[in-house]
């Protein structure tokens, strides 16, 4: 078999980041908070590190989901779905910092809550449980209204 086409690879790309915000949009609850604001980590969260970014796998453990339900796994992201004490939450992971930019920019039109990070996002309800997370994985709040 031959190497897929380009409308191929561009309905790949497409239906993954469609999957993303569907499973985004049914997580967070289409919450809201003013659009645009930003809030910075915490002054004690960790710098971020040289070298690749964090897994899924890694930024759920830090989070305490020890099994992340994974919802879309492909070339460009991964998703899944982490429910622990502190609630329901997505963490997602990308190939390309434009990816991710791509992403997060659709992602706001639902509205929610982001801890944005080097090629990952985690979005939930509570922004207090993100500045949480945030102490432990680093990363910005980000806010935004449908």
């Amino acid at each position: 078999m031959g190497r897929p086409s380009l409308t191929t690879q561009a309905a790949t790309r497409v239906t993954a980041l469609l999957g993303a915000v569907l499973t985004l949009a049914l997580a967070t609850g289409c919450g809201g908070g003013e659009s645009g604001d930003t809030v910075p980590a915490a002054a004690a969260a960790p710098a971020a590190q040289a070298g690749p970014p964090a897994t899924l796998k890694q930024l759920a453990t830090k989070t305490g989901c020890k099994k992340p339900q994974v919802q879309t796994d492909a070339d460009e992201l991964r998703q899944g779905v982490c429910k622990t004490d502190k609630g329901q939450y997505t963490v997602t992971t990308f190939a390309t910092d434009k990816g991710k930019q791509e992403w997060l920019e659709e992602a706001k039109k639902w509205g929610g809550n982001y801890l944005v990070g080097t090629r990952w996002v985690i979005a939930g309800n509570d922004p207090g449980v993100l500045q949480s997370f945030s102490e432990k994985v680093g990363g910005n709040i980000e806010t935004a209204a449908p």
